[in-house]
C-alpha cells in the first residue's frame, strides 16, 4: 500500500461505515497525503465532521466535489466501504486499493490493484508512518472548492428558506440539524427523506443516521425510531418520514408509541407523492404515473390518537414548529410540514443514461399534456438548474 501511494501523484480517499471508529486515523492520514475523503451514505457520519478535507457524497444522493476526486486521483482508497453503485467508481487510470474486514468484498464492485483483508482504523494507523508527506498540489483545493459551491448553491434555500413558499425540504432538514441535540439520533425513510438527511443534515461526533439503506425497504424510519427510543429513553430520537411510508406503516406504529409514552419525534415531508418512485419513473424515461395521492391532516390524526400535532404550512412557522417539537417529552410527536413537491435533487454527477431518461420522460410529459408541471419543475429549482 505505501509504495503505491509513495508513487502516485495524488491520492483520494473513499470511506463507508467500516470507518466507524477510525475517524481521528483516516483524516490523519488523508492530510498527510493531501486527499480529499469523499464517503458513502453510511460512511458520511464517521468521516465528514471535523475534516478539512471533506468533499461530500457521490452516487445519485451525491453532492460535492467526491465524484471528481475518486474518478481523477492517481491512486483510490476504498476504506470499509461495499459501495454498490459502480457507475460511479473509478473504471480507467486510477489504482484502486481497498481495504475491508471481510475478503468477500474485495473486488466485488470494480476490479481492485490491491485487495487488503483487515481492519480499517488498525490499517490506517499502521500505514500512516509509512507514507512520505504529500504537497497539496492543487486536487485538493479543486474538490473542496467543488464541495463549497455546492453549499453556496444550497445556502438560497435554507438561508432564504424562511421566505420561500412552498416550504423547502432542505430549509426543514437544516433547521433540523441546526436545533437537535448533539447526541441525536436520526432515521430516515427510503426515498426523499434520506437525500435530505444525506445532504443538509450534520452527524458529528454523537449524531447517528440510521436507515434501510442497504435493502431500500420502505417506510423503516418510525419503527426504527421507535425501537431506539426503547433502548435508549430519553435520547432524543427524530424520524423523517416521507407521506408514503408514514401512511403505510407509522400511523399503526403511532397507537403503540402512544401506549408506551415513546418519545419519538416524526417529522413527516407531506407532499403528496411518492417522490423517488417518481425520480425512478422518470429515470427510466417514463411519464409519471400513480405517484400522486391526497393526504389527510397528519397532525390532527396524531391529535385524535393521544400524540401531540404539530401542522406546518408557512415556512416561517418552520423553526418553532421543530424547536416545539424536540422540546415535548411524555409521548410522540408528528410535525406535518407541507413542503415544495416539485422540489428536486440534482446530484453533482449525472450519468449519461440517467441524464437520457429525464430528457425522454420530460418530452413525453410534454407531448401528453403535462407541460405545466415541467414548467413548475424548472421554476421552483431554477438555482440547482
Amino acid at each position: 500500500m505505501a509504495e503505491m501511494i509513495n508513487a502516485a501523484g495524488t491520492v483520494a480517499v473513499f470511506g463507508g461505515s467500516g470507518c466507524e471508529g477510525a475517524h481521528a486515523e483516516v483524516t490523519a492520514l488523508a492530510a498527510k497525503l493531501s486527499a480529499p475523503v469523499g464517503y458513502s451514505l453510511k460512511g458520511k457520519q464517521f468521516l465528514e465532521h471535523d475534516n478539512a478535507n471533506a468533499v461530500g457524497m457521490t452516487g445519485l444522493l451525491g453532492y460535492g466535489g467526491c465524484h471528481h476526486a475518486i474518478n481523477n486521483a492517481d491512486v483510490l482508497l476504498m476504506l470499509g466501504t461495499d459501495f454498490p453503485f459502480s457507475s460511479f467508481l473509478p473504471h480507467g487510470k486510477t489504482r484502486i486499493i481497498q481495504v475491508d474486514h471481510n475478503p468477500e468484498r474485495l473486488g466485488r464492485r470494480v476490479p481492485v490493484d490491491l485487495g487488503v483483508a483487515g481492519d480499517v482504523r488498525a490499517t490506517a494507523a499502521a500505514l500512516l508512518p509509512m507514507v512520505a508527506q504529500k504537497p497539496e498540489n492543487g486536487f485538493l483545493g479543486r474538490c473542496v472548492e467543488e464541495t463549497e459551491r455546492f453549499h453556496r448553491k444550497m445556502r438560497h434555500y435554507t438561508a432564504k428558506g424562511p421566505h420561500i413558499k412552498p416550504i423547502r425540504p432542505e430549509y426543514l432538514a437544516a433547521v433540523l440539524s441546526d436545533l437537535a441535540d448533539d447526541d441525536a439520533l436520526f432515521f430516515a425513510d427510503t426515498g426523499t427523506p434520506v437525500i435530505w438527511a444525506a445532504r443538509h443534515i450534520t452527524y458529528g461526533a454523537g449524531r447517528r443516521l440510521f436507515g434501510s439503506f442497504s435493502w431500500a425497504s420502505m417506510a423503516n424510519a418510525s419503527p426504527n425510531a421507535f425501537g431506539a427510543q426503547l433502548a435508549f429513553p430519553g435520547r432524543q430520537t427524530i424520524a423523517l418520514c416521507g407521506d408514503g411510508g408514514f401512511t403505510m406503516l407509522a400511523l399503526g406504529d403511532l397507537l403503540t408509541e402512544v401506549q408506551r409514552r415513546a418519545g419519538v419525534v416524526h417529522v413527516v415531508l407531506n407532499n403528496s407523492g411518492l417522490d423517488f418512485v417518481k425520480i425512478e419513473q422518470q429515470e427510466a424515461g417514463f411519464v409519471p404515473f400513480g405517484t400522486d395521492f391526497a393526504n389527510p391532516d397528519f397532525a390532527a390524526i396524531a391529535e385524535a390518537a393521544g400524540a401531540k400535532g404539530i401542522r406546518v404550512e408557512d415556512p416561517g412557522d418552520v423553526r418553532d414548529a421543530i424547536a416545539t417539537a424536540l422540546a415535548h417529552t411524555g409521548g410522540p410527536v408528528v410535525v406535518d410540514v407541507l413542503t415544495d413537491p416539485y422540489a428536486l435533487a440534482i446530484p453533482a454527477h449525472v450519468p449519461a443514461e440517467t441524464a437520457a431518461g429525464f430528457t425522454l420522460s420530460t418530452a413525453r410529459q410534454v407531448f401528453s399534456g403535462r407541460l405545466d408541471d415541467v414548467i413548475e419543475t424548472a421554476r421552483h429549482n431554477v438555482r440547482l438548474i
